[in-house]
């Protein structure tokens, strides 16, 4: 019963700061001296990353850490195409037209700081030095809220690139939240960086505490790698990952089977850590992680009305025709789901401005003329008009035009499936299918040793090692199955189209880490553009590096309360 008092008053404490109202022993380093109580509630601050918690008087299906921070962190980016305006308030997010009364924004900063909170807590209780046990708890706290930390910074402030005296966002080491300010984003990211510096001292020789849902001493050090790589220290960067993988290259620490990866991560050799969920987790799956991507019904055709998740949000055009220079690119072949597919058939597309929104809408001909190797040859747009279709070798790969009004227009052609307003309906499976099923639930990855390499390909680039970037990139296209002619050396990559290995890199960690919540800060980190002149509910333009829609809208509730200043517009 007193364990079971503790806890409970310990929980008192992880919903709020008002200190005056908290059980005198709620929390302290005596009871924190028992490894059984500080993992307890350790326990309890992992499960708020999944939880859907009371937010605002109301519970909402949808709101969970987890979720909003990787639709918020992706659907910045040019991976994505919206089939049509949606209803959930992701939509502002695609647009770049948030304000700071949106649900999914304010929850985020909310828990955020809730997660925050509770490992200040128990960083505060829990004696150092004690026991390798308790150690490597307290590290996992540190751990948490070094990630978080970097989490807020990607969200709600500029990249470090566009300066380091920019506002960051407020941070907060202990328990007592009156003194409240925006820092800078070089202190924040001190913070991030010391906080998982700190954490990979606790946990080093220690023993994760259970599958992949918990911290280790390699999760920290493969953040704190994502860290330096976004403070620009590219030496820390690659001496951080060669003190992790030692004399490997990092091939054995992938898993072999891209698909085994997503749907089994919990489990998966390559997951650092993950937010491990189990089906009760999620008592609305069209709530869930994977809804707006993916779609099944129960009769087990995908995509039937009534079935699990909204399938809204699909592979935009770019992407698929990066993935299209490779036809037998795993990452592809077992993530990618065409929505009722007409195999033998062929459609060919092309984006048109809408007037009206502003919009790139889908001109489609779904029975175009076709030669007998099936490239098409031949089309009609939607008012009759017949087109040749020209094919080009651009950079080595095939690409296809047709001249309208005076313009050569890029055109999509690809294996015949249903048209969701106009837009291939191209489902994403990285958060559907947990453990093999049908559905759209998934533990979702935070960090693994794909990112931890490509992070080194990065820095090495930035150095002009182009050799040892090219090393790096070997090591993930291999287990993609790009290898023979497909592998990128330094003597093709001209003649492909690359003239900077940063470039080659970037477009590697675009089709390895997609949907995962790094491509916008991928390219404004690295000065390049967001260019969204594809179809899609998402206007026609080009976002700048420096474009101060980038960040999102700090709450409302919090600048009217605190009074910090809020980001541009």
């Amino acid at each position: 019963m007193k364990r079971l008092a503790y806890i409970i008053g310990l929980m008192a404490i992880v919903a709020g700061c008002n200190l005056d109202k908290f059980p005198s022993d709620s929390i302290s380093a005596e009871s924190m001296s028992d490894p059984n109580n500080a993992s307890v509630v350790t326990d309890g601050t992992y499960a708020m990353f999944k939880s859907i918690l009371m937010y605002d008087g109301m519970v909402y299906s949808a709101n969970s850490y987890v979720r909003h921070y990787f639709q918020m962190a992706e659907f910045r980016g040019d991976n994505i195409s919206l089939c049509a305006h949606t209803t959930d308030p992701l939509n502002e997010a695609i647009i770049y037209r948030d304000v700071s009364t949106l649900g999914n924004t304010g929850y985020y900063w909310w828990i955020a700081y809730k997660i925050m909170f509770s490992c200040n807590a128990m960083i505060g209780a829990i004696p150092e030095g004690q026991d390798a046990v308790s150690d490597h708890i307290l590290g996992e706290n540190y751990f948490m809220r070094g990630v978080v930390m970097l989490h807020l910074l990607q969200l709600y402030s500029m990249p470090y690139s566009n300066g380091p005296d920019n506002l960051g966002v407020v941070i907060r080491t202990s328990t007592d939240c009156s003194e409240t300010h925006r820092s800078t984003v070089a202190q924040c990211y001190k913070q991030a960086e010391d906080d998982l510096v700190k954490a990979a001292a606790l946990m080093k020789g220690g023993t994760r505490r259970g599958n992949n849902g918990y911290a280790s001493y390699e999760a920290a050090m493969g953040m704190l790698s994502r860290v330096y790589l976004y403070e620009e220290k590219y030496e820390d960067c690659i001496n951080t990952v060669n003190e992790l993988l030692g004399s490997s290259d990092g091939s054995d620490k992938l898993d072999p089977d891209y698909q085994h990866l997503f749907e089994f991560s919990k489990d998966s050799k390559e997951v650092l850590w993950d937010i491990v969920m189990i089906p009760s987790d999620w008592t609305d799956q069209k709530g869930s992680m994977g809804s707006m991507f993916y779609s099944y019904s129960t009769d087990g055709g995908i995509g039937a009305p009534g079935g699990g998740g909204w399938g809204e949000i699909y592979y935009s055009q770019p992407l698929l025709d990066l993935f299209g220079r490779y036809p037998q690119d795993k990452r592809f072949l077992t993530m990618a789901e065409p929505y009722l597919p007409e195999p033998g058939k062929t459609m060919v597309y092309w984006p048109e401005v809408d007037p009206d929104s502003n919009f790139g809408v889908n001109v489609v001909d779904e029975n175009p003329t076709v030669n007998a190797a099936g490239e098409p040859t031949a089309c009609k747009d939607s008012d009759g008009n017949s087109y040749t279709i020209t094919k080009k070798i651009v950079n080595t790969y095939p690409e296809y035009y047709i001249t309208k009004g005076g313009k050569e227009i890029k055109i999509g052609f690809r294996e015949k499936c249903y048209l969701n307003k106009t837009y291939p309906t191209i489902y994403m499976k990285k958060f559907a299918r947990m453990e093999g099923g049908d559905n759209v639930l998934n533990c979702p990855i935070m960090i693994r040793w794909a990112e931890v390499i490509l992070n080194r390909a990065e820095a090495y680039a930035h150095r002009g090692e182009t050799a040892n970037a090219l090393k790096d990139v070997k090591v993930i296209r291999d287990r993609a199955g790009l290898t023979g002619d497909a592998e990128m050396k330094e003597s093709n990559m001209a003649e492909r189209g690359y003239s900077d290995i940063l470039d080659l890199v970037l477009d590697e960690r675009r089709m390895e880490l997609c949907f995962e919540g790094f491509r916008p800060l991928d390219l404004f980190r690295n000065k390049k553009v967001v260019d969204r002149r594809y179809g899609g509910s998402h206007p026609w333009e080009v976002i700048n590096y420096d474009d101060k829609r980038i960040p999102y809208q700090i709450p409302y509730g919090e600048v009217s309360v605190s009074g910090i200043p809020q980001n541009e517009r």
